[in-house]
């Protein structure tokens, strides 16, 4: 099973983002788009892994003594990476507490055996991958603000050559 840890968006931000991908899209030459509903925060990408027990653990370890969270929408950026250009949605906000279910995860999982994480995350909603775009293209964000109230764990799998992220496990904060 592929899996990655996540903050889920609530339906209205998930439309807000959408909204905000469909700008990109109509200004893209092309791109491979994140499918409306997919769109999260990652807290930390696992991969291949049956050990679904240690990592319901390990999450609920890191959200024990976890408080409610303020993020917020910020501007579109991207990364590059082997020449393709990965945009996103900059998430800003109360993040000491988001840092700090990351680093206690991270903890909780290399104690079960699962080798940590790249550093620190870059908080951030993927809109798409390999997209062609002018650089000077500005977007439109709304300043919209959401509670992140828990981590779910998600499996990601291909179905028909659209990625479907099923949710496992939900730890409540």
């Amino acid at each position: 099973m592929r899996l990655f840890i996540a903050v889920p968006l609530p339906k209205d931000v998930q439309r807000t983002v959408f909204s905000v991908q469909e700008e990109l899209r109509r200004a893209s030459t092309a791109g491979r788009f994140v499918p409306e509903g997919n769109h999260h925060v990652t807290v930390r990408f696992i991969g291949e892994s049956d050990a679904l027990a240690d990592i319901a653990e390990a999450m609920h370890e890191a959200v024990r003594d976890a408080k409610p969270f303020l993020l917020r929408l910020g501007e579109v950026g991207h990364f590059t990476h082997g020449g393709a250009r990965t945009s996103y949605l900059r998430v800003g906000g109360e993040l000491d507490e988001f840092f700090r279910i990351h680093q206690t995860l991270e903890s909780a999982l290399s104690d079960r055996g699962f080798v940590r994480g790249r550093g620190k995350p870059e908080p951030h909603i993927t809109l798409a991958r390999a997209v062609e775009y002018d650089p000077a293209l500005k977007l439109t964000v709304p300043n919209e603000a959401f509670w992140a109230r828990s981590i779910v764990l998600y499996e990601s799998e291909n179905v028909r050559g659209r990625m479907v992220y099923t949710p496992i496990h939900t730890e409540t904060f």
